[in-house]
């Protein structure tokens, strides 16, 4: 069994191997998980997965944190979440895709708060962000009970989208002490 790298209540997060193709192709094959990531809706082509799945184990390996496989307790495939830099500003980037047959069962608003405190636990940096579909209300919901804040609304993948941001708990010190 592979090391967790970070558990909740319901689930556990370890690092994707070059053997998880076939789970991302099942979750990103269903154009309704897609939908809220990308302004098209189709399934992801096998050559855009298979490169993901390289940036997902590479990442963690170089940097100790990264897109993780998530699980139910029972070692059921729920989605992948964690973090990735995002290429237009170099800040870091938390991300959570629950397959849909698992929507609905509370795994987003329970991995939220977990993958913000494990990211400052973990890391050096100052801040984190993540973005919801400006029409995805429960998306949204879910960043604001993990504690993060509406920064901006911006075009972002081929649609409009809510950029949330938390402060690490030392900036948070910061800002307070002026």
């Amino acid at each position: 069994m592979q090391e967790t790298v970070l558990a909740s209540r319901q689930l556990r997060a370890i690092a994707f191997s070059q053997d998880d193709l076939p789970v991302l192709q099942a979750l990103h094959g269903d154009p309704e998980v897609n939908r809220f990531l990308d302004g098209d809706a189709s399934a992801w082509d096998p050559a855009r997965l298979a490169s993901r799945l390289v940036d997902y184990v590479t990442g963690h390996a170089l940097q100790g944190f990264g897109m993780w496989k998530i699980l139910s307790r029972e070692g059921e495939f729920v989605g992948r979440a964690g973090f990735q830099p995002f290429e237009e500003t170099s800040e870091i980037e938390m991300e959570i895709v629950i397959a849909r047959e698992h929507w609905g069962k509370g795994y987003a608003r329970e991995l939220a708060p977990s993958l913000v405190r494990w990211f400052f636990d973990n890391t050096y940096y100052s801040h984190l962000i993540s973005f919801a579909r400006s029409d995805h209300t429960r998306a949204r919901r879910v960043l604001e009970l993990a504690g993060m804040t509406f920064r901006e609304r911006r075009r972002i993948r081929d649609m409009p989208r809510d950029i949330y941001q938390v402060l690490s708990p030392a900036m948070c010190r910061l800002v307070a002490n002026g």
